[in-house]
């Protein structure tokens, strides 16, 4: 059964210089049937938050995509708030772009979902999905020896917990690089799993949770040992960047290696991940009734791949994912980050076509057992709202859920986290 979350962040100014655009939509879910029209009301207001009388503001609407479906001018000293309409005719979003030009460009957003239940991937599930997945997860098993690597971690240490350096071997000699958080005492314990969003990722051991009575695994998706400090990460993380933009001609590491599958940077990465779940979880004070995993952007692209390749986990919490409907372009709307194949250089795009739909958040998540919980942001421009919508229309459990962030960009309210994360993963 789809339940969906109560509607969260009914709008969202924009703040710049002490004034803002405010955009809102004449329903309070946002969400309409197709060829329904939606009416998004523009209100520009000055530094004591009153309308201004003066500058100009273009509105435009468009399906999160190329689609252009209205465009106009206002002229502020005739008309503020100001309204403009429109509609999809098929499932989708429609985004208002609102720019007011008051001697500096301020922008506000908004965004109504047109039967977003019906949306669907840009690309067709490939045939063999679960035959490559399952043999590549075989074939790493019987080819490449787990060598776990364990370092107690002293400085975060303390009386009600252990903490620890970890790594694991994948595929071509590489290592993937974590940290894990014990609470002291017999167990058993909980056990929760994350990946970062992108980015340098992590460089210590998420103790908090291990304090709150959970074991806690933390994965980097850089096949690089974390740095001491954040400078020191930071300098490592663009290191490999440049190494990725030299041999692949693309700008980061998301993007390299695309042209094949065993090649993508991400693929060996999952896969050791994917054994490192099985390490914690193996762990004789691990609770194997309780095996949650949580992430956001990138972390909950990892979550679409992670639920969908390991049968250990029981509830999973996708929080704005990444790394889903990467050729939603092919349907004329916005692909979802980090839009492979429009980064690719020309040579590889014919290739990447062909790789990208087997990297596809949307087609893990038939694979997918346990119980799940997704927020989705309708301002959302770097994990487009329908790109997410793709990969929850997928999952083929009965206890999904959604939350609807009508005015969240790319981010996630403090409400999610309290609900999903707080009340509904951590709960025993």
């Amino acid at each position: 059964m789809t339940i969906k979350s109560a509607v969260l962040g009914m709008a969202l100014p924009v703040l710049a210089w002490a004034q803002s655009v405010e955009v809102r939509a004449d329903r309070e879910s946002h969400v309409y049937a197709c060829g329904e029209p939606a009416t998004f009301v523009v209100r520009v207001t000055g530094a004591d938050r009153q309308p201004v009388t003066s500058g100009q503001l273009s509105v435009t609407l468009t399906n999160f995509g190329t689609q252009q479906v209205a465009h106009a001018v206002f002229d502020l000293a005739k008309a503020n708030p100001v309204t403009c309409a429109g509609t999809l005719r098929e499932p989708g979003f429609l985004k208002c772009t609102a720019v007011a030009t008051l001697g500096k460009e301020i922008k506000g957003l908004s965004g109504a979902a047109y039967e977003p239940e019906k949306i669907a991937a840009g690309s067709a599930r490939p045939a063999d999905f679960d035959a490559f997945w399952d043999a590549a997860i075989a074939r790493l098993e019987a080819e490449v020896p787990l060598d776990p690597r364990v370092e107690r971690f002293e400085k975060h240490c303390t009386d009600k917990h252990d903490a620890f350096k970890v790594s694991f071997a994948t595929f071509d000699g590489l290592r993937v690089y974590g940290f894990l958080s014990v609470p002291k005492g017999q167990g058993p314990f909980p056990v929760e799993v994350n990946v970062p969003g992108a980015g340098p990722g992590v460089i210590g051991p998420n103790v908090g949770i291990a304090d709150r009575g959970f074991i806690h695994l933390v994965m980097n998706v850089h096949p690089f040992e974390p740095a001491a400090d954040a400078a020191g990460q930071k300098n490592r993380y663009a290191e490999q960047d440049r190494q990725v933009q030299e041999r692949f001609g693309v700008k980061r590491y998301c993007q390299a290696g695309a042209a094949q599958r065993e090649t993508y940077f991400y693929y060996r990465i999952m896969l050791g991940i994917n054994r490192a779940v099985n390490w914690v979880v193996a762990r004789p004070d691990a609770d194997k009734t309780h095996v949650g995993y949580t992430g956001s952007s990138q972390g909950g692209g990892f979550g679409f791949y992670l639920l969908g390749l390991n049968r250990t986990f029981t509830k999973g919490v996708i929080h704005v994912p990444a790394i889903t409907d990467l050729l939603g372009f092919q349907k004329g709307r916005d692909s979802g980050w980090p839009k492979l194949i429009e980064n690719m250089r020309p040579s590889d795009k014919a290739a990447a076509l062909k790789v990208a739909p087997y990297f596809d958040g949307a087609h893990f998540a038939p694979r997918i057992t346990c119980p799940v919980r997704v927020s989705v942001g309708f301002i959302d421009e770097t994990c487009p709202p329908a790109a997410v919508y793709a990969g929850y229309n997928a999952l083929r459990v009965a206890d999904k859920q959604i939350g609807h962030g009508i005015g969240m960009p790319h981010r996630v309210f403090p409400e999610f986290y309290e609900r999903f994360d707080q009340k509904w993963l951590r709960q025993r």
